[in-house]
């Protein structure tokens, strides 16, 4: 007897868009992992050249910044791709982690390491902004000070 998370992923993901998907995230992971050796190697040449203006030094340094923050970023897409790898191996691939329900083709091709279907991800993105938002009772107090 199939399980419905079985069963589901029979019916939704066939083999030729499972080799698609694992293709692409095969390609994107190649590709961050390459352009962050790129930023890392510019940083770790030991004698970075900074002009002795104060202006192009404080560039310099925003940019650097820069290349640190698309390199964290970067990374954490890698990690993201390989979770999303050994989850096509095991065959959990495509499935909310949320409600359990299939995420869908069409949202996992656009974003191949979604973690939640479009309505899960909708209601975790409203409770992280509510969370975000400054109470108002915190508000009205800091008016008054």
């Amino acid at each position: 007897m199939r399980t419905k998370t079985t069963k589901n992923r029979a019916e939704r993901l066939d083999r030729r868009t499972v080799n698609e998907i694992r293709r692409f995230l095969e390609e994107q992971r190649s590709n961050l992992m390459r352009s962050v050796r790129v930023m890392i190697g510019r940083r770790g040449t030991g004698q970075p050249e900074r002009p002795a203006e104060e202006a192009a030094l404080a560039t310099e340094t925003m940019i650097d910044e820069l290349d640190v923050a698309i390199a964290d970023r970067q990374s954490r897409q890698v990690a993201e791709i390989e979770a999303a790898l050994e989850s096509l191996g095991r065959a959990e691939y495509g499935f909310c982690r949320e409600c359990g329900d299939f995420i869908g083709v069409p949202r996992l091709k656009a974003l191949p390491f979604a973690l939640r279907c479009r309505p899960c991800q909708d209601q975790a993105e409203r409770t992280e902004r509510r969370s975000a938002e400054p109470s108002r009772t915190v508000t009205a107090v800091a008016e008054l000070v």
